[in-house]
């Protein structure tokens, strides 16, 4: 009897190598056949370069703007990338969250805040509950920053195995709330924003009066929000859970909570209060001496807390790991796990030496990311949805979800929410008004389709932080593949997209306000 071959597997950094090096051939192969020239035509142009308009901040007139697919196969090309490589590694917003983040966790977690914290749950608490909070967390995070890859991802990892379950799969269901919720939430953010910024821009190019409100998707992202949370949390138990490995380590017997752990988490309680209301003051303007983390350069609240030069939000994952270091310092205070300064650094270390394997995955891919958009293949695909889309003579539910798919599809070549709306929005929520749709209601389309396939691309830069914690936590002695951590995430992308779908064309159907005084149709 044939033994069965065994698959070898192949190495994520190895796939993040040959990701870069079919990124530079596909480069130039898009630019040297655009630049084919048959019978005094460019048939194949479109692949190497495209038009989409932007909207003028100060007049408010409609601007082309040309983009071309910019060859890395070339003499300045190939200089590019030897010059940048440095650079692309120290700049890569992930590997400065990560390691600011971790020295406030890893003495949070070392002290035993973490673990006293999730015994005070009940031992009856069912396994759920945890699961739901950790989804739950990772969506209310993205309001702003990214700060919910680095904190709630190796949280849900703790969490689970606290608990006595695979941490994989906290590791799974908090990657699928941060990515899968990035555009729904239950607090206003910087993705209301950015997005509502340039809506209300495209909007006035068929009406000058057309304003939009900050809130102009509140009930229905509101609603997606639980939703998405309760299905991602069925999802976790259901069918991931029961493809997860549940053989465990040997583990401590019951943890019981005595004086000391009490004195600790009083302590803890107290400083954290001090902490957090200190920073609520720092962002309120016009009291004496605060407004210290708002930019004071621009008007609006909105613009001063969540802009992009606020300090807050440059600051919010050192404000974490600060309020998560003194907290886990105090608790070690009062439970006598801390005793010295030492012990601190060693808490620190001992997390540090833990990721030497994502350190060394978050330099290629921080050279993939770079790279690709160097390129602008991300842009350029976009472009062509975008044209088709316009080609189009459809309306209604044809047009939401033709828009939809092509949204998905195009946030896998370009996953940043902001600068995909101000290309597609100009011409998008005017097609949405000349159909009657309301560019509120466009918005909503758009929030949701990327949030489907976030959850899909390689390019999302904190793709990495998922993948290389999966790696930490992994009980096998084969490396996770990136095959293998998108199947993880495969019945996630799939149900969010049906559930998003289902949910704006009941809403579409029914014509029920999607914020106060706002409908899906005009």
């Amino acid at each position: 009897m044939l033994k069965k071959r065994k698959i070898r597997k192949i190495s994520p950094i190895t796939i993040f190598l040959l990701l870069i090096l079919g990124t530079i051939l596909l480069s130039a192969l898009m630019s040297g056949l655009g630049k084919i020239k048959i019978n005094n035509t460019y048939p194949f142009s479109f692949l190497s370069q495209g038009t989409y308009s932007t909207i003028n901040s100060v007049t408010g007139e409609l601007e082309n703007q040309f983009i071309e697919v910019e060859s890395l196969l070339t003499r300045t090309g190939l200089q590019y990338i030897i010059s940048n490589i440095v650079t692309n590694f120290i700049s890569f917003s992930p590997l400065s969250m990560l390691l600011i983040s971790l020295i406030g966790f890893s003495v949070a977690e070392k002290s035993g805040l973490i673990k006293t914290i999730s015994a005070m749950f009940s031992p009856k608490t069912p396994n759920y509950v945890y699961t739901f909070i950790i989804v739950l967390l990772g969506i209310i995070t993205t309001f702003c920053s990214d700060i919910g890859y680095v904190i709630i991802i190796p949280l849900g990892a703790i969490l689970f195995s606290l608990n006595k379950r695979n941490p994989m799969g906290g590791i799974i269901a908090a990657f699928a709330g941060t990515a899968g919720g990035v555009g729904i939430n239950l607090l206003l953010g910087t993705m209301d924003m950015n997005l509502t910024t340039y809506t209300t821009s495209a909007a006035k190019i068929l009406d000058s009066k057309y304003n939009i409100a900050l809130y102009g998707n509140y009930f229905f992202v509101a609603v997606a929000t639980i939703l998405i949370t309760i299905i991602a949390t069925v999802v976790t138990e259901k069918m991931i859970m029961t493809r997860l490995s549940n053989k465990l380590e040997e583990t401590d017997e019951l943890f019981i909570i005595e004086k000391k752990e009490k004195r600790g988490l009083f302590l803890s309680g107290i400083s954290t209060i001090i902490l957090v209301v200190l920073f609520i003051y720092c962002i309120i303007p016009g009291l004496p001496f605060s407004g210290l983390l708002l930019d004071l350069s621009v008007n609006g609240y909105t613009n001063q807390l969540f802009g992009s030069n606020s300090y807050f939000q440059q600051g919010l994952v050192s404000i974490v790991s600060i309020i998560m270091f003194v907290a886990g310092l105090c608790y070690g205070i009062g439970a006598k796990t801390i005793d010295s300064d030492k012990t601190i650094t060693n808490f620190i270390c001992s997390a540090f030496n833990k990721i030497g394997y994502l350190i060394v995955l978050i330099f290629f891919a921080s050279q993939f990311i770079a790279i690709f958009k160097k390129t602008n293949i991300g842009v350029i695909v976009n472009i062509w949805m975008l044209d088709i889309l316009k080609a189009t003579s459809i309306s209604g539910l044809p047009l939401i979800l033709l828009f939809f798919i092509f949204t998905m599809v195009g946030n896998i070549f370009l996953p940043s929410p902001a600068l995909k709306w101000s290309i597609m929005a100009p011409a998008i929520v005017p097609l949405f008004m000349q159909a009657n749709m309301t560019p509120e209601f466009a918005q909503i389309v758009y929030r949701t389709a990327i949030s489907t396939t976030n959850l899909l691309t390689p390019l999302l830069a904190y793709y990495v932080i998922y993948l290389g914690y999966l790696q930490i936590y992994n009980r096998k002695d084969e490396t996770i593949t990136i095959s293998e951590s998108f199947r993880y995430l495969r019945p996630y992308w799939m149900i969010f997209a049906v559930t998003f779908l289902i949910l704006i064309i009941i809403w579409y159907i029914i014509g029920a306000p999607i914020a106060p005084g706002v409908y899906p149709t005009l």
